[in-house]
């Protein structure tokens, strides 16, 4: 590994929202599709529509114990007309009656049970009388009742279930009863963490009066958890040219896409920029006309990305939602956007700054109306902000609502 790293200088001028979330969109990486196991598909995004590939029910059965009869034999039935029928059998479950229903006989059945030949109605058991290998029905009886037809659900080479869609614990069971153990699905992306400070340590280690415990890793993996991709890496990185780099690379072998927190900025300790050009990445943007997360960084390199997030854990986190959680959801199969909420705002809202703010509020609901206003506390190192947030609203350069307007805003994952 050399030990001359590249000087970093910034592709352009820093740049807005809108034009750095279309720079991402322009390098979000091809969906991949890959095959799990029928209980690993929960959750995923089904990559191929579900085709039948037999009919449903697989044969004509009894919706109800009772007796497979012939409707023929017992449609003048009534009180005043009592109609007796031979049993000559019984039809189970997983064990059907192999002889036919003839004229004045009947086959006892169990739900679910396979229809005999030669019956078409199914009598319930509390609508007959038995007496011995004898059944006498007195209420009216409907032709073809309490049967289940083979196919009346669906037929062979319907399709049941389309591709894109979220699988659910009803999808497992739908594919599981027609044999389809093995599901093509959109494949998560694999995630690397990398934050960076010299100060941090683990969140389960006491801290020196000069160190703190670290809390970006943890949130961005439940984060990424979250938003459905995979972590598959995570370290704590001082603040040290070559332990970035090395740290980098260690990711790069096993990550699609690389998240950093801090080390971003123009500090002399900020490595994260200089380490990716070293790598060979391509710089696409930094710096954004918005609060928090001015500093946001964005390369790539043959289909892996890069982030580069800030260090403070709310410029961090809202960075995330709003750049990285949308690549995580477009990569499984879901549509590149954010989970939203029409509320009713509590407080006016105002954005006098000169770029975009992200504007965290404090959400709630009274009868089956949301209402919202926002936290008094926004600072980018105050993690309450967030934590007592259940979303936030994007206000452009002085942009205003009032007290009493709807707007939409946008729910962290």
């Amino acid at each position: 590994m050399s030990n001359q790293f590249l000087t970093f200088t910034a592709p352009q001028e820093m740049i807005t929202v809108n034009a750095a979330l279309a720079a991402i969109r322009q390098h979000l990486p091809p969906r991949q599709v890959v095959t799990v196991p029928l209980l690993q598909a929960v959750d995923a995004v089904l990559a191929r529509t579900v085709i039948a590939t037999e009919p449903s029910p697989r044969y004509t059965n009894s919706a109800m114990d009772g007796y497979a009869v012939r409707f023929a034999d017992v449609r003048e039935a009534s009180p005043e007309n009592p109609i007796t029928l031979r049993v000559i059998g019984e039809s189970q479950a997983g064990l059907p009656f192999t002889g036919r229903v003839g004229p004045g006989t009947a086959v006892t059945i169990s739900t679910g049970a396979m229809l005999p030949e030669g019956a078409d109605t199914v009598v319930p058991v509390e609508d007959v009388q038995l007496q011995r290998d004898h059944i006498t029905i007195t209420q009216t009886v409907k032709p073809k009742q309490h049967v289940r037809f083979q196919g009346e659900e669906f037929q062979e080479g319907t399709e049941l279930i389309a591709e894109g869609t979220l699988i659910n614990p009803t999808h497992i069971a739908l594919m599981a009863a027609l044999g389809q153990v093995d599901v093509p699905v959109y494949a998560p992306l694999r995630v690397a963490i990398l934050v960076t400070g010299s100060e941090l340590v683990p969140p389960y280690e006491d801290p020196q009066p000069h160190q703190i415990r670290e809390s970006n890793g943890v949130m961005l993996q439940a984060a990424v958890s979250r938003s459905g991709g995979l972590v598959v890496y995570r370290k704590i990185v001082a603040d040290d040219p070559q332990q970035t780099l090395q740290a980098l690379h260690e990711a790069m072998e096993q990550a699609d896409v690389i998240v950093f927190s801090g080390g971003v900025s123009m500090g002399p300790h900020d490595h994260v920029k200089s380490a990716t050009l070293q790598a060979g990445f391509t710089p696409v943007f930094w710096r954004v006309k918005q609060k928090p997360g001015k500093p946001l960084f964005f390369a790539t390199r043959e289909g892996q990305m890069v982030f580069g997030l800030p260090g403070n854990p709310v410029s961090a986190f809202m960075t995330y939602t709003y750049y990285v959680h949308p690549v995580l959801q477009y990569a499984r199969g879901l549509p590149f956007d954010w989970p939203k909420q029409q509320i009713t705002l509590q407080k006016p809202l105002t954005n006098p700054l000169k770029r975009a703010h992200f504007m965290r509020l404090r959400l709630f609901l009274q009868g089956e109306k949301w209402f919202g206003e926002p936290l008094t506390k926004q600072g980018s190192h105050m993690l309450t902000t967030v934590a007592h947030a259940g979303g936030f609203v994007k206000l452009e350069v002085g942009e205003h609502h009032a007290a009493g307007e709807t707007i939409e805003v946008f729910l962290f994952p």
